[in-house]
């Protein structure tokens, strides 16, 4: 049996989730790539296996509001792999317009995701922990006028990374839980939003500047190696990358 770490990637068949899964195959891991776009998803798969070896890199189809997509994209590498040490919750989108499907995708999918996660990798269910990553976005923290629906999916990420991110899930099940949340990326869901970005006028992702999908990858590897259980990583163009802190006023309030 291989010593290399195996990650499951949500939304890896393209944009983001794609560099994601080709920065993992580099540092050595073997990666699941799990999306519901099947054929972007084995195209690019064949890809990655004539660059990195058909042995190290596999496609399962998931629709991340289901668990059961979950559920077989866990067993698929599991039966390839024998293990799973990474989920990252990478899938995406942005539809002001449908509410109720943009909610499904960006943060029940992420929860059902940590909850299967759970279920395959929990102590507590014969497994032997691992690591979750959610991707939220610097939204996530941050108020915006032309997309409060993809806001309010962002901030609930943070809120259920941080809550699976206290000491008892991690002394319970030996996972770490943390989040990522770049500013504005170079992706198809950049480009979708279109004029949804202008607020009075302004392109803020002009205006803040545009990352690369490669420089946000960068910032999967620091979580993988600075496992800070409950963490939110910002990656922005010009903030840089650092670790986030919430209001202090809340710091001693003893809900648990």
């Amino acid at each position: 049996m291989s010593d290399a770490q195996v990650a499951i990637v949500t939304g890896g068949a393209q944009g983001l989730g794609a560099a994601i899964c080709i920065e993992l195959l580099k540092q050595g891991y073997k990666v699941c790539v799990a999306d519901i776009q099947e054929y972007k998803g084995k195209y690019f798969v064949n890809q990655q296996q004539e660059e990195f070896g058909s042995d190290n890199v596999i496609f399962s189809a998931c629709d991340v509001t289901k668990e059961s997509d979950y559920i077989s994209a866990f067993e698929l590498t599991l039966k390839t792999f024998h293990r799973v040490d990474v989920l990252i919750n990478n899938a995406g989108i942005v539809l002001e317009q449908d509410p109720q499907t943009l909610l499904s995708v960006n943060l029940l999918g992420p929860m059902i995701g940590c909850q299967t996660a759970i279920k395959f990798m929990g102590k507590s269910r014969g497994g032997k922990g691992g690591m979750v990553i959610n991707m939220s976005s610097v939204l996530g923290f941050l108020p915006y006028s032309a997309a409060p629906a993809y806001v309010a999916s962002k901030h609930g990420l943070i809120g259920l990374t941080r809550s699976y991110g206290l000491p008892y899930h991690l002394e319970k099940e030996g996972i770490i839980f943390t989040a990522l949340c770049p500013s504005f990326t170079d992706t198809d869901i950049l480009k979708s939003a279109g004029t949804n970005l202008l607020v009075q006028g302004v392109d803020h992702s002009k205006r803040d500047g545009v990352m690369s999908p490669e420089a946000v990858a960068k910032g999967i590897l620091q979580l993988l190696d600075d496992r800070i259980n409950g963490s939110t990583l910002l990656v922005s163009k010009n903030l840089g990358t650092r670790y986030i802190g919430f209001q202090e006023e809340f710091k001693n309030v003893p809900l648990e």
